[in-house]
């Protein structure tokens, strides 16, 4: 199996124990990770280009960290993506990453850096004052309670066809 970076134009042998992340980083292909595959800094996501049907759909814990935005740009987090055919990622969003530091990693000796990613899949800007967390909190609580009653139409639709 191969796996093709762009716009770098590198092909790379994969198996499917190896990630997409484990084999950029063997070919020297930046990808961004702070976690280092744990998953949970979201900061590795690749779009995969070519061969989407060579991958398994994104597991619970991948989609707890990427959210619904993965319905609407397809995106993946590397360090989770494993393939069993031919695949073709894009690599141009890591490669505008490259050289900014973004996140704080967890651990006692990190470097302070600022981070505009709050949790979920929405990147908001900067914000200051208590008030303004606060509105971060209702709208992640807003959104959560969306999610769950977009889950609840979708399950009441699956109990009525089996109904039938």
């Amino acid at each position: 199996m191969k796996i093709k970076f762009i716009p770098q134009n590198v092909e790379c042998e994969i198996n499917p124990n190896q990630t997409v992340l484990d084999v950029a980083n063997q070919n020297d292909l930046y990808i961004k990770s702070v976690c280092r595959g744990v998953p949970s800094c979201a900061e590795c996501r690749i779009k995969v280009v070519e061969g989407e049907y060579n991958v398994l759909p994104p597991a619970s814990k991948e989609l707890a960290l990427i959210g619904s935005a993965y319905f609407v740009d397809q995106r993946r987090l590397s360090c989770q993506l494993r393939c069993f055919g031919d695949i073709t990622v894009d690599l141009t969003e890591q490669i505008e990453k490259e050289n900014v530091v973004t996140k704080r990693p967890r651990g006692g000796n990190a470097k302070e850096v600022d981070s505009s990613a709050r949790a979920g899949n929405i990147i908001f800007e900067p914000q200051q004052g208590n008030r303004m967390k606060r509105e971060d909190q209702k709208r992640l609580m807003a959104e959560e309670a969306l999610l769950k009653e977009e889950q609840r139409r979708e399950l009441e639709k699956i109990r009525a066809r089996h109904k039938k």
